[in-house]
């Protein structure tokens, strides 16, 4: 060993690099996880709008995509362990026409570092519009607004040729009327990427933080998850399908607030509203699938979403609940994608994306 170590310099440094960098994520990970960690969903949890996703080529693929490894930036804002030398440059910007009059808007862009590997920044705020507050009689006092805001910085490293670990902190800031909070999480990845076989497996830690001031006195949870994904493009085809299994740190995801029990109509008796097991399974999974017609400047998308299906879409009429859909194009330096996801029979929201390359204007 002794030997090994004077003739080999250059690989001693290159290990003490990469023990450094490991110990490095594994402070982040065991710093955050110091906190307690439940598998709250539905408006159970602060910061929901964590979950909200800004990517108009993510939404119609049904709302998550982890594993989908190439040089689209707004990728590593959910995962950073998709950040690769591909991104190095890459700028994204997009607009979610959301229901009523919310809105949001974020950018995203990645850069590539001699020292550190790939790092990446974003931000995404989300508008919810005036409202007009009342006291408990119902009279009116004026209007208010509802705001939050994250702000991202992201980092990944190659272990291998093939495995890739990456982490984020985002810094988080909600106004709603009066309230306000600020909190720090953190999203923790690791990917493998088969570049011969086109294949693409994450597993990412989503969501783990803590709430760093509170909006009353009571400090409240994250939406922590964990998720795992698969995505692959065909031989013989150009197509791409992605599957994500999402909250995987709890089985049973299921509608708590449905009535416990329900009126046969036919029968007129009571029977008890619980969902099979299978349903339970069905809901943590999200597919989607995307196609290059010919391989050139087109791609066509659509996702289904199996438990915003479950929770949203009404009985007597589902309808497209669930299902989403979006086009792709690339025209000359830019990257131009719209999606539209079905949420309700109240409508269905629009999300506009484009991206470009800084180095293709000498920048």
């Amino acid at each position: 060993m002794y030997l090994y170590i004077i003739s080999q310099p250059e690989s001693r440094l290159k290990s003490n690099k990469n023990h450094k960098l490991k110990r490095t994520f594994l402070f982040i990970f065991f710093l955050f996880f110091t906190t307690k960690i439940f598998s709250q969903i539905g408006g159970e949890n602060a910061f929901a709008f964590l979950d909200f996703n800004t990517s108009a080529r993510t939404i119609a693929m049904g709302g998550e995509s982890i594993a989908i490894f190439d040089n689209d930036v707004d990728m590593a804002a959910n995962n950073p362990s998709l950040l690769n030398i591909k991104m190095d440059n890459q700028i994204s910007f997009s607009f979610v026409d959301y229901f009523s009059d919310i809105n949001a808007v974020s950018v995203n862009y990645a850069r590539e570092s001699k020292k550190l590997g790939m790092i990446f920044f974003g931000a995404k705020a989300l508008n919810y519009g005036g409202f007009t507050k009342t006291d408990e009689t119902g009279l009116v006092l004026g209007e208010f607004t509802a705001n939050e805001q994250l702000l991202t910085a992201g980092i990944s490293k190659r272990l291998n040729d093939k495995i890739i670990i990456g982490v984020n902190l985002n810094f988080i800031n909600s106004n709603l009327e009066n309230y306000s909070s600020f909190s720090l999480a953190s999203n923790l990845g690791l990917t493998y990427y088969n570049k011969e076989r086109k294949l693409c497996v994450s597993v990412l830690a989503k969501d783990f933080g803590r709430q760093l001031k509170s909006y009353a006195n009571e400090k409240e949870m994250l939406p922590f998850q964990l998720q795992m994904g698969v995505s692959k493009m065909l031989a013989h085809l150009p197509f791409r399908f992605s599957i994500v299994a999402h909250h995987l740190n709890k089985f049973d995801i299921s509608n708590h607030y449905l009535e416990p029990l329900i009126t046969d109509p036919i029968s007129g008796e009571k029977v008890e509203n619980e969902e099979t097991f299978g349903k339970k399974v069905l809901r943590h999974f999200i597919v989607g699938g995307e196609l290059n017609p010919f391989e050139k400047s087109l791609f066509i998308r659509g996702g289904f979403n199996f438990q915003r299906r479950q929770d949203m879409m009404v009985p007597t009429r589902p309808a497209m609940v669930g299902f989403s859909w979006g086009l792709g194009f690339k025209i000359s330096k830019f990257h131009l994608n719209y999606s539209r996801a079905t949420y309700h029979l109240a409508g269905s929201t629009n999300i506009f994306s484009f991206s470009t390359n800084l180095s293709s204007f000498g920048l």
